[in-house]
């Protein structure tokens, strides 16, 4: 390929523009290390990577076109973030790992239910069949849940539901808002023997963002699992229409832009501050662990990154494509993850893209070693 002598006066803009937008996907590079209290802006890069991404390969595109030389910008930019790319796409086959009889397979999966509800909508038994189904069909020894929403008695007496279903008496919910007739929270259902069981607040006052954990012992084993729901952006109705503008009409608002980007800014500091809180507390752990749940967060973020350290992530260890996990209004990346400690191999992940709450479920299958 060759570059042509002189390049034209729009072949000058375009230029510019690609090494503008190889400029800002070089900045995305930074979001996973770079701490959001030190320096809050480059993770806004990391939460546009894919865009950028897409950008630039855009690029790649038109100069391969014209068979210029200038190709080779981008692409050298895109291999330089391997990393970040291979967190944010897998291109494999399916595996075909199959459990034996006597196997030390955990069949893990965590999931934000979102009360039971579809998202953007009031309950609804079709909904809660659903789901209640999903679970069956794709049975789970270990489901974490984000937002679960139980009664004590009825039809949405949820977690009498899904212990018939698991067919098991083990479960630990941790209650974040309750009253005499229905409660929210966190849970984790196993069909082993849970033999402790405890809550991480990440703050003083419970909320629906923090993280609950138990010890089951399967076989002579016991290993730990960590259900987790990091810092939520908690956007506004006005916020979602905002959004809905800028897909649909491609307009921007002052303001509005302001008052959500304070509010990112926000929870990717939070989020930053959880993570620390809940890897010192698994590095005090004497099991071998699984770390899953809602992050919140994308692959290309501080707060996904520094959980992933020392860990192993099951969609980088066995996922494929994008990984996409949350399908409400906000643009859809993967926020939703399982992590194992080394003593755990990882085989079968697997998105289940049913669209019932606001997220899909994730499942992955662990054999301890």
């Amino acid at each position: 390929m060759k570059a042509k002598k002189k390049l034209s006066f729009i072949d000058k803009i375009i230029l510019w523009l690609n090494g503008l937008l190889c400029f800002a996907l070089l900045l995305s590079y930074l979001a996973p290390v770079v701490d959001p209290k030190t320096f809050w802006l480059i993770a806004f890069f990391g939460l546009a990577y894919p865009l950028l991404l897409i950008g630039n390969i855009v690029f790649v595109v038109f100069w391969a076109i014209r068979r210029s030389r200038y190709v080779f910008v981008s692409i050298i930019c895109i291999a330089i973030g391997y990393n970040v790319l291979a967190n944010n796409l897998q291109l494999r086959l399916s595996d075909s790992f199959s459990a034996g009889p006597n196997s030390s397979v955990v069949h893990m999966m965590t999931y934000n239910v979102h009360n039971f509800k579809r998202y953007g909508s009031g309950n609804d038994i079709s909904t809660k069949r659903d789901i209640l189904e999903m679970i069956n069909e794709n049975h789970p020894d270990v489901i974490g849940f984000q937002e679960f929403y139980t009664r004590n008695v009825g039809q949405y007496d949820m977690r009498d539901s899904i212990l018939k279903i698991m067919n098991t008496t083990w479960y630990y919910f941790e209650p974040v808002l309750a009253n005499s007739q229905e409660a929210l929270g966190l849970a984790i259902f196993s069909k082993f023997p849970i033999v402790a069981h405890g809550n991480i607040p990440f703050a003083s006052k419970m909320s629906e963002n923090s993280c609950v954990y138990i010890d089951v012992k399967k076989g002579d084993k016991i290993f730990r699992v960590y259900s987790l729901h990091l810092q939520s952006i908690r956007f506004d109705p006005e916020d979602y229409k905002y959004l809905n503008s800028i897909a649909n009409k491609g307009k921007t608002e002052g303001s509005s832009a302001r008052r959500l980007g304070s509010k990112l800014k926000l929870a990717f500091i939070k989020r930053s501050d959880q993570v620390v809180k809940i890897k010192e507390h698994a590095a005090k752990c004497p099991y071998p662990y699984i770390i899953s749940g809602d992050f919140n967060d994308t692959p290309a973020s501080y707060a996904v990154n520094q959980m992933a350290k020392g860990l192993k992530n099951a969609f980088r260890e066995s996922g494929s494509g994008f990984g996409r996990t949350y399908n409400g209004d906000f643009p859809n990346y993967q926020i939703d993850y399982i992590m194992t400690s080394p003593q755990f191999d990882v085989h079968n992940y697997l998105i289940i893209q049913k669209k019932l709450s606001d997220h899909y479920p994730v499942k992955a299958d662990l054999v301890l070693k």
